[in-house]
Formats: C-alpha cells, sequence, structure tokens
C-alpha cells in the first residue's frame, strides 16, 4: 500500500518507456530484471497493481508476484493516466516497522535538534533498513556476509539516491566491531551472543540501539535456531546492554506470523 492506502503501482515497462510517461506515484522495475529486484518490492500479501502497455507482459509480471506471494492485480491505465515523466523515485520496499518507530521516539526527544550522525546497520541483508538510515541523513556503515547482499544494498542506494559504506565481514567467526564509533546501531533479526558485547561497545556515549530479535516463542524460528541460540528469551536483550537505558523494551510482540523481542536503548554517559 501506498500513503493514501491504495495498492501500489508498479510499472514493469523499460526505464526509457517508464520515463517519458507513467502513473503518478508508479514505481518501476522492468520485468526482465523483476526476479533480481525482489528487495525493492514490498512486504509480501501486499496488495500491487502491474502496469505494461503490453498485455502478456503485464500478465506475466502479475503471476509472478502472485507466485511469490503477492496481491497482484492488472492495473488497467490509459495513456491520459500516464501523465508524469522522467525516472522512477517511488519506494515499494518498506524498512523495519520497529526501526521506524524508534527513530520516531529518538527524534521526539531533546536530542532532536542534534543532525544525524555515524550509523552502524549489523547483517544488513538487502540494505533497506541501511537505506532507509541514509535516507534519513545518517553516514552509514552496513556490514554482512554475503557479496551478493551487499551488492544489492548498494544497488538499492544508489537506486534511492543515497550511498553506504558496504563492509563484508563474517561477525560469527570474527565478532570484532570498532569501539565508540556510531551514534546509532541497528540489528535486525540477526543474533550471534559473541557478538553483542562488541554491539555494546560499538555505540557512543548517548548512543542509541535498535535491537528486534526472534523471541523463543516464534514457531517458524524452528528447532535449529533454538537449539543454536539465535532467539531470546522474556528480558534478554535488556540484560545483554545492562549499560544502556531502556526506552522501549518488549518480548513476544506478534507481527504477522512471527514473534520478536524488541530494544531500544541510549547507553548511558
Amino acid at each position: 500500500m501506498n500513503e493514501t492506502g491504495a495498492a501500489a503501482i508498479l510499472d514493469v515497462r523499460a526505464e526509457a518507456a517508464f520515463a517519458a510517461g507513467h502513473a503518478a506515484g508508479a514505481a518501476n522495475i522492468p520485468l526482465e530484471q523483476l526476479a533480481e529486484r525482489t528487495h525493492e518490492l514490498p512486504p509480501k500479501g501486499a496488495a500491487v497493481r502491474v502496469f505494461d502497455d503490453d498485455p502478456d507482459r503485464q500478465r506475466r509480471a502479475a503471476e509472478a508476484l502472485r507466485l511469490r506471494g503477492y496481491a497482484a492485480s492488472e492495473a488497467p491505465l490509459s495513456a491520459a493516466d500516464l501523465r508524469e515523466t522522467g525516472p522512477s523515485h517511488a519506494r515499494l520496499w518498506q524498512p523495519s516497522p520497529f526501526l521506524v518507530e524508534a527513530l520516531g521516539r529518538i527524534g521526539s526527544g531533546a536530542e532532536a535538534a542534534a543532525p544525524p550522525g555515524r550509523a552502524l546497520d549489523v547483517a544488513c541483508g538487502a540494505g533497506r533498513d541501511a537505506v532507509y538510515l541514509a535516507a534519513r541523513g545518517y553516514e552509514v556503515d552496513a556490514i554482512d556476509v554475503l557479496p551478493d547482499a551487499l551488492a544489492r544494498a548498494c544497488d538499492l542506494a544508489r537506486r534511492s539516491g543515497v550511498r553506504l559504506n558496504a563492509i563484508r565481514q563474517d561477525l560469527r567467526r570474527d565478532p570484532v566491531l570498532p569501539q565508540e564509533r556510531y551514534d546509532l546501531v541497528t540489528v535486525v533479526r540477526f543474533l550471534h551472543r559473541p557478538l553483542l558485547p562488541a554491539i555494546g561497545r560499538s555505540v557512543v556515549p548517548g548512543g542509541f540501539l535498535v535491537y528486534e530479535a526472534f523471541h523463543r516463542r516464534d514457531s517458524a524460528a524452528g528447532r535449529a535456531r533454538l537449539k543454536t541460540g539465535r532467539t531470546v528469551d522474556d528480558g534478554d536483550l535488556a540484560a545483554a546492554f545492562s549499560g544502556y537505558e531502556p526506552l522501549i523494551a518488549r518480548d513476544g510482540v506478534e507481527r504477522g506470523s512471527r514473534v520478536f523481542s524488541q530494544l531500544l536503548a541510549r547507553r548511558k554517559a
């Protein structure tokens, strides 16, 4: 959904055709690039209206999205609807909802007048959260072990008009981070307990930590995560960062079919 609550419009024509004329608020991912740019799509289950002036391409794109779990339909747009010109600027993808909430909480405090500083996204994946932080004005380091994930993150940043510093590092084998470098550190759906002390030390005094991990009640996490300690129990996150002042600390938060623990905390001076 877009900000008005209507289904998002995904225009799958070539970039040149899109730039020559497209519907207001439409995003552009050419059909030929759809499989490699899935990280630019909205959360699964979202309603998406697909447009191409070739009915066969339009049908194929809608079918591909439905197979990926989207409520995709074909958009009956006319030439009169294609009034906007220029490259695609609309955003279909969404950052972590908890990160959005946390930044809102941070921005409403006494420190709101301070400009964004340096941020770290731990295990950044395809880079949605890192790019979101960069768009908010942070200078972002994005760490991941997978080179293809970092490539997608950098491509998403380029398409979004921001920059990331991509760092390839296996944080499970090398659980080391710079000390007191970051004003904000975010970790979403990644847990390696030996890394937790390094995460805590990487934030400057007065800086913030945003952490969301799978809770032990998350049935989709499976036995493998439980056995390897990749889920948390009630109070685990707050206890792991005892040198921080919790601003939000929740356990057993249900979102969709998943269950999380969430922590927003500020490092004590």
